[in-house]
């Protein structure tokens, strides 16, 4: 596991969030720059909006933004049992984003990961009650209030907790006592 956030990451971030080098209204109206920069009390004093940011700090805002989110994402990784690194770069992608108090805004997707339930992980991220899914399409209003402002955030996080979900079921399988059959199926 690397201990610094990776190029992948910083690559998936750089993605996600763009680039601004002036101050900019994020799609919650909090100032901006950067990569997805959002201003502190102190730079609010000296950032206004519209204001351009010079590059040496920009990319110290990313340095620190990025490590902050990665170690968050590797404590809570370690917390849950999990040492994939992809599913640690998902985790840090939330931690950027969301900041990293994410857990107590996301309670039943913490509790169902920590529980190594991913499946039901990735439904508590994307809607307001999973229940619903029983009941057939889920209407926009009731989607996860997260997914209504960033679908595409989202919908990588989930897609990472199903791929996660799908490689622990398959290392779950013990291949010494599992038998293929013609068509694939395995057999006990």
């Amino acid at each position: 596991m690397a201990e610094i956030p990776t190029e992948s990451f910083l690559k998936h971030l750089s993605d996600r969030e763009g680039f601004e080098s002036y101050v900019y209204a994020d799609s919650l109206g909090k100032l901006t720059g950067g990569t997805g920069h959002l201003l502190t009390e102190k730079e609010l004093a000296k950032y206004k909006k519209g204001q351009k940011i010079d590059e040496t700090t920009t990319k110290q805002w990313l340095i620190d933004d990025s490590s902050k989110a990665y170690n968050a994402a590797i404590a809570q990784a370690d917390e849950a049992g999990i040492t994939d690194q992809a599913f640690i770069e998902a985790l840090a992608s939330v931690n950027f984003q969301l900041g990293t108090g994410w857990r107590s805004k996301f309670k039943g997707t913490w509790a169902a990961i920590k529980s190594g339930d991913f499946k039901l992980a990735a439904e508590e991220a994307m809607y307001k009650d999973p229940s619903e899914l029983d009941k057939g399409p889920v209407p926009e209003n009731r989607m996860s209030s997260w997914f209504q402002q960033t679908p595409v955030r989202v919908s990588d996080f989930t897609a990472a907790l199903k791929k996660y979900g799908m490689k622990k079921d398959r290392e779950s399988l013990n291949p010494d006592k599992a038998v293929m059959d013609s068509v694939g199926q395995i057999q006990r």
